[in-house]
């Protein structure tokens, strides 16, 4: 009768602990989380697989160009262009670190330095775009 006790306490055991330590990868109720998913994967290939622009004419008729790249070792680069109405080009480069900052992956945070962050909200991916609200103002990048 002990054995079979035992028997049934490490089977027990088991069950219990492959549902734990699964890795997240499958909650069991159609939920993947953490970093090692699919749509991990999914969202940060297709995050990282082109050069994001954007192109814009200011109030004052300035036009503006926004490039943004993205690395899957969470680096990344920020390229603006700025020409004003005279013609006058005004170019910066800045480099980035970059994580998800969500679960669902519709939010990004970029980390330019010290205290220096700017977010991407409600992000959405698709039909090579990218639209989101960039620092609270809505964006729109094409893949290039």
């Amino acid at each position: 009768m002990k054995s079979l006790f035992k028997i049934i306490a490490f089977s027990a055991l088991i069950t219990v602990s492959s549902i734990l330590f699964s890795s997240c990868q499958y909650a069991g109720i159609g939920i993947e989380i953490g970093n090692g998913t699919n749509n991990y994967r999914e969202a940060t290939y297709y995050l990282c697989s082109r050069t994001w622009v954007e192109e814009w004419t200011d109030s004052y008729g300035d036009f503006h160009r926004q490039e943004l790249r993205f690395y899957d070792n969470n680096m990344g680069e920020d390229y603006v262009l700025t020409v004003d109405r005279r013609g006058f080009r005004k170019e910066s480069s800045y480099t980035f670190v970059w994580d998800w900052y969500d679960a669902n992956y519709t939010s990004l945070r970029l980390k330019y330095g010290a205290n220096d962050y700017s977010y991407m909200d409600n992000i959405m991916m698709g039909s090579n775009r990218l639209d989101c609200l960039l620092d609270g103002y809505p964006a729109c990048f094409y893949g290039n």
